[in-house]
């Protein structure tokens, strides 16, 4: 990935950092509980992380990897990282040991940042990734580990003068496909250049120095997508280490939070925890939600309860959004028939990306039909890491398809109607069946599993195993929640488990997987809830 061209220095994302940190200076640029970084300390600190990196050996596009709940950290390090030329990976917060040291191997990262709510994962991530070069310990320390403070007051604080090329390694995102494996899509400094265009020419232009963004959900997730054209803009990151609606109250009240993004989940919990009528919520101007499917009638109640200031934004992690936006003026709960059924609407589709709707030959379908979304742009991942195969799937003729099914209106509005791949979506978070069901089929008295996605009032979806014993073998749904405990993500495991006779399957022997998951979605309008 390298021999490309000179990256100008007006794009030089460790320059757009340290001229942030000259422009705006002293001002407070990241709230982290009682912990408070101006910009100059921001900008100081991410020197002293990339020059901290270099003298460990790291070289052009070195993979960085950080292993963390919700912190400051996350956004110095990911700055550090860019400013010597590596590439970032954030690793999910929630996600097992196993699962861990795949992405590490994978991806082959050279250095791990973690901290001390994961340090219990460290011995076995020590001893299965033989290609870390450094592992540092964000909060703690113990033998073999660098303490991250002392790690990086002993390097320098001026820039390290790093040149970067357009088409180098810029990050790595893991995701996963219909197989459960996954796989990292991959951004260079061009595709995030012309990201953070997208992002700049479609969202707020009121966003400056007076706003604060506020991290309620996991910043290894759609938040961090907030994280630096926060700092540009010369306003506040505010983290919670958590999502607890009365912290987040609190920390919008005495913060004067003006944005914040949000899953489904979340939106519900606030509007059910018994504080909006009392919370002073003025300085709240947007709440941009998304990642996954809101009911039109919990949307609703949130506009009854907050205001007009909902903004959808539709992305992924091959084309990150804003894909589409249904802007707050496009949000009319009492309006026309036509206006109203608007809030089971993504939006329509952002300025800068060209999306069409295609049917299994890449066609274009006619209006009203159903098609797949797909989108194509100089925004979009360059492909996935060390997976050609899977690139070759997803990027059929220079088209990222999405995998989600939808149909348009005459007005343009996107409707995302089903899922033409079997993920799971809870709680804003992508679970892919085919990872647990192989999890499942690991215990010895399980003959076959199938895992489902089945509407869930809470969460959007709910993961159901159904699942066929071996003769003579008898468990009940707690022992699968607690066999798949330490095997997979705590948000994967079934909430339901359902012991059947057989799965219905076809001639060929392939599980009718559709025809079951239909059943439980009868009554609903869309297969997504």
């Amino acid at each position: 990935m390298s021999g490309g061209i000179p990256l100008p220095e007006t794009f030089h994302p460790g320059r757009g950092i340290n001229w942030a940190g000259r422009r705006f200076g002293g001002r407070c640029a990241v709230v982290d509980g009682s912990r408070r970084f101006s910009f100059l300390d921001i900008q100081r600190r991410s020197n002293r992380i990339a020059n901290a990196l270099l003298a460990h050996g790291l070289s052009a596009e070195s993979r960085v990897a950080k292993l963390m709940n919700n912190r400051a950290e996350i956004i110095e390090i990911g700055f550090g990282a860019a400013k010597a030329g590596g590439a970032s990976i954030n690793l999910h917060a929630r996600n097992s040991a196993d699962e861990h040291v795949h992405m590490l191997e994978d991806s082959e990262a050279e250095f791990l940042f973690v901290d001390e709510d994961h340090r219990g994962q460290v011995p076995a991530l020590r001893d299965a990734c033989g290609r870390l070069r450094c592992i540092v310990g964000v909060g703690w320390e113990e033998e073999g580990v660098e303490p991250y403070e002392r790690w990086i007051e002993r390097a320098s604080d001026a820039d390290p003068g790093i040149e970067v090329t357009l088409d180098g390694l810029f990050h790595l995102h893991y995701t996963s496909g219909t197989t459960g494996r996954p796989k990292a899509a991959m951004n260079t400094h061009r595709t995030h250049r012309a990201w953070m265009a997208n992002f700049f020419m479609n969202m707020d232009n009121r966003y400056g120095v007076e706003d604060a963004m506020v991290h309620a959900g996991p910043m290894t997730h759609a938040s961090y997508n907030f994280t630096e054209i926060t700092f540009l803009r010369g306003a506040r990151n505010i983290i919670l280490n958590r999502f607890d609606p009365e912290l987040f109250l609190d920390t919008v009240e005495r913060e004067r939070g003006t944005t914040t993004y949000l899953v489904s989940t979340m939106i519900l919990m606030l509007l059910e925890c018994g504080r909006l009528e009392r919370a002073g919520l003025s300085s709240l101007r947007t709440i941009n939600y998304g990642a996954a499917p809101i009911s039109e009638e919990n949307l609703r109640r949130a506009i009854e309860a907050f205001g007009p200031i909902f903004r959808q934004v539709y992305g992924l992690t091959e084309a990150r959004q804003p894909i589409t936006i249904l802007q707050p003026w496009e949000h009319i709960p009492n309006g026309a028939l036509q206006e109203r059924r608007r809030l089971a609407s993504c939006g329509r589709p952002a300025l800068g990306v060209t999306l069409a709707l295609l049917d299994e030959e890449d066609r274009p379908v006619s209006r009203g039909g159903v098609g797949e979304i797909c989108v194509r742009g100089d925004y979009a991942m360059t492909g996935y890491w060390k997976d050609p195969e899977a690139t070759a799937g997803t990027m059929r003729g220079g088209w990222v398809h999405t995998g989600d099914l939808a149909t348009e209106d005459e007005d343009g509005f996107i409707y995302i109607v089903d899922r033409k791949k079997d993920m799971i979506i809870s709680g804003g978070y992508n679970i892919y069946p085919a990872e647990i069901e192989r999890v499942l089929c690991r215990h010895p008295g399980v003959a076959e599993a199938m895992v489902i996605g089945v509407p869930d009032d809470r969460w959007g979806e709910a993961v159901k195993a159904l699942i066929v014993m071996r003769p003579g073998e008898r468990a009940d749904a707690a022992e699968f929640v607690r066999f798949t405990r330490d095997r997979i993500a705590s948000y994967k495991k079934p909430k339901y488990v359902e012991v059947v006779d057989e799965l219905p399957k076809n001639m060929r022997g392939k599980i009718l997987r559709r025809e079951i998951r239909d059943r439980h979605w009868q009554g609903k309008s869309r297969r997504v809830n």
